[in-house]
């Protein structure tokens, strides 16, 4: 079988409303987000080389550092949430979308964390179905000819001996 180069999702960068439950939906965009796996590989070389510091039995942490769950949650407020309508705060007010306030529910909230994660997997996979079923579909039949207008025929001189 020969290498075939793979078609990326056409759904990557556009966004879906889902629904969390019957009064909050959440926009999000797909988990193969070029920005956002650019985002999470880069705070796993930044955990990485902080781990690297340590010697074998060492335990410690670097100054600033953040953990790994609340890293994910700043990336996945970064370049997977896009806007929410229907978050209320702990006294039951709106609380309107921004960075900070995403990156807040999805660290003190585990179920909203790992729901966000799955619908943005979901979405990512729709987009490839939807991509190889169009990929899949047969052109149209042709007859080989060129289309466009017709061009005039010149007339053709013949000589008669």
């Amino acid at each position: 079988m020969a290498l075939q180069m793979k078609k990326k999702s056409a759904l990557t960068g556009t966004t879906k409303w889902v629904e969390f439950d019957e009064d909050t939906k959440i926009q999000i965009v797909g988990i193969d987000s070029p920005a956002y796996q650019t985002a999470l590989e880069r705070v796993q070389r930044r955990i990485n080389r902080n781990d690297a510091r340590f010697e074998q039995g060492e335990v410690g942490l670097v100054d600033g550092e953040k953990s790994a769950h609340e890293s994910h949650c700043m990336i996945l407020a970064q370049f997977i949430l896009q806007d929410w309508e229907g978050v209320l705060d702990d006294e039951g007010n709106k609380v309107a979308f921004s960075k900070e306030s995403a990156t807040d529910l999805l660290s003190g909230n585990i179920e909203f964390f790992m729901w966000v994660i799955s619908k943005a997997s979901d979405f990512a996979a729709e987009g490839k179905a939807d991509l190889a079923e169009t990929l899949e579909k047969p052109s149209p039949a042709t007859t080989g000819k060129k289309s466009g207008p017709a061009k005039p025929k010149k007339e053709s001189s013949s000589i008669s001996a």
